[in-house]
């Protein structure tokens, strides 16, 4: 059978040459493929597949914004964490957070409340003012208040303040009560970073008015220290913690020592038609936080032995035209307390003002402003002062005495204005 020549695959004639039928049985001898039509998706299928990949990509394109776009954060618990650093927002010196800040003032006198805010290592605490300020780009500060009867501002902060050299700023608030009672602010701090962040700190202020008591001899006996001290006594329970306390003396002298303990009492002396001054002749001990004491016009009058006025604790103490004389050591500061003396002779002392502060203190002021020194072993011993605060002494006079000024912890002092003889 010749090679080009097919048979029928039905039935088995034999086919002409490029047949595409058999003539015989009428079938189709070409090969049939199965062929399947195209199948299409839905429509709501597509769509539902093209929804999830656009939510898909919105996610992840929200993530990466919320992950690098500038935040904002907010504290009113005098903390708050930022980075690596806990940022504190506080009163004075102490590095702890302080979210409510109370103080006492009296009505029409104006006071100053420094709110420095710290930047320190969450980890060991240690201070890092230097780095969070590199990364912040502005920082200001305002205060509010709704209450009619007080007056208040702040200051512009302060960056690196010499005073509070280990903040990373800080904002003086000012306030004057204009009457009697309660009042609050609240301290704002706005800090915006470099990248855009923004924090905001807060701080409650709360004021309370102080009252002033005032006693003369005529209101209570006070010839002699039983007296006072029974004066004392009453005064404290008539008044309240914080308010003040002054009593006129008459030109008495009191024989035995008196202690002021947790007030704020001020004693004025005075000078009988006889030259006679109101005079101490035993230690005056102060210890009492609640504001800066003050006497005038007061002598206290020693026999060689023991301190004149050992003031102590927190306490500050204003002498105005005393007299002091006649003691080992006239007038000391211990603990963290801070002495300050204007007006007021220092005479026949083995020490006449001496600072042995083993804390820090609230410095109150640091003007010795026309002071005398006369005849003392040593005029003024500096053993330990717990301040950089430098000490002035301007138209101070110092005569007669062994060692005018002994330095003994590098105080900065200064005495460009002092006369020597």
């Amino acid at each position: 059978m010749n090679e080009e020549t097919k048979s029928c695959p039905h039935c088995g004639a034999q086919l002409p040459e490029g047949a595409s039928f058999c003539p015989h049985c009428a079938q189709s001898i070409q090969e049939r493929k199965e062929v399947s039509p195209p199948r299409h998706m839905p429509r709501r299928a597509l769509y539902s597949a093209l929804m999830v990949l656009l939510a898909a990509v919105m996610v992840l394109a929200l993530t990466v914004w919320g992950q690098t776009r500038p935040k904002t954060y907010e504290s009113d618990t005098g903390e708050l964490d930022y980075g690596g650093y806990r940022l504190l927002l506080t009163q004075g010196r102490e590095v702890e957070p302080v979210p409510l800040a109370s103080f006492h003032a009296m009505v029409d006198r104006g006071y100053r409340n420094p709110s420095p805010l710290y930047a320190v290592s969450p980890e060991d605490g240690a201070m890092m003012a230097d780095a969070f300020l590199e990364e912040m780009a502005s920082v200001t500060a305002e205060v509010r208040s709704s209450d009619i009867a007080l007056n208040v501002t702040c200051t512009e902060p302060q960056i690196r303040s010499e005073y509070y050299p280990d903040a990373a700023f800080m904002s003086i608030v000012d306030i004057s009560l204009k009457g009697p009672g309660s009042c609050a602010a609240e301290l704002l701090y706005t800090v915006t970073m470099k990248n855009g962040d923004v924090i905001r700190m807060r701080q409650t202020l709360t004021f309370e008015s102080i009252t002033t008591y005032t006693y003369t001899a005529q209101d209570a006996p006070m010839n002699t220290i039983e007296e006072l001290r029974a004066l004392l006594e009453r005064a404290s329970k008539e008044s309240g913690e914080y308010d003040q306390i002054h009593i006129h003396l008459p030109a008495v002298t009191y024989a035995g020592g008196l202690e002021i303990e947790e007030r704020l009492v001020r004693l004025y002396g005075s000078v009988g038609h006889d030259g006679q001054r109101t005079t101490f002749t035993d230690t005056t001990r102060i210890s009492s936080p609640k504001g800066v004491l003050e006497f005038q016009d007061i002598a206290f009058s020693g026999s060689g032995q023991g301190v004149g006025v050992l003031v102590s604790g927190a306490t500050r103490l204003q002498l105005v035209n005393c007299r002091v004389s006649g003691w080992e050591t006239g007038l000391q500061a211990v603990d963290s307390a801070w002495i300050d003396a204007d007006g007021t002779i220092f005479a026949d002392n083995q020490v006449g003002l001496c600072f042995d502060s083993a804390d820090t203190p609230m410095v109150s002021d640091n003007f010795y402003t026309g002071n005398t020194f006369q005849n003392n072993g040593t005029a003024v011993l500096l053993e330990h002062v717990g301040s950089d605060t430098p000490l002035n002494f301007p138209g101070t006079r110092f005569s007669g005495n062994g060692t005018d000024i002994d330095n003994r912890c590098g105080q900065e002092v200064s005495i460009a204005e002092a006369i020597f003889e």
